[in-house]
């Protein structure tokens, strides 16, 4: 069995909408790896599930996706989804940031709720 299949959901369980979303995730889309591990992180629709949302954002940061590195960084550094590890926490938080302070700035931010400064 593919490693990818037990982190999808049963089709009866999904909007049409999600079903899209977790078919274009599992052929390689990036944007979609995102919306669907955001969908397990927030438990929209679904049962939250911290695991499978560090799967599928780990599938978009390892292709670039900005806002799935930073959660990435935040899930090695709280140890949610994941066994907490301070030295993939930096390496990650260090590939997101090279790309662009500015809006890194506002990711952090959103995922630790306060305001940067």
């Amino acid at each position: 069995m593919n490693q990818m299949h037990k982190h999808l959901l049963a089709e009866s369980e999904l909007s049409i909408d999600m079903i899209e979303i977790q078919h274009k995730a599992y052929l390689g889309d990036a944007e979609a790896q995102y919306k669907l591990a955001d969908i397990f992180q927030k438990g929209g629709g679904v049962t939250k599930d911290a695991v499978n949302a560090f799967y599928w954002y780990n599938k978009a940061a390892q292709q670039g996706n900005l806002a799935a590195q930073f959660n990435i960084w935040y899930a090695y550094l709280t140890g949610e989804g994941t066994k907490a590890n301070q030295q993939l926490a930096k390496k990650w938080y260090a590939r997101a940031t090279l790309k662009n302070s500015s809006s890194s700035e506002s990711i952090v931010a959103q995922l630790i709720g306060t305001v940067i400064h």
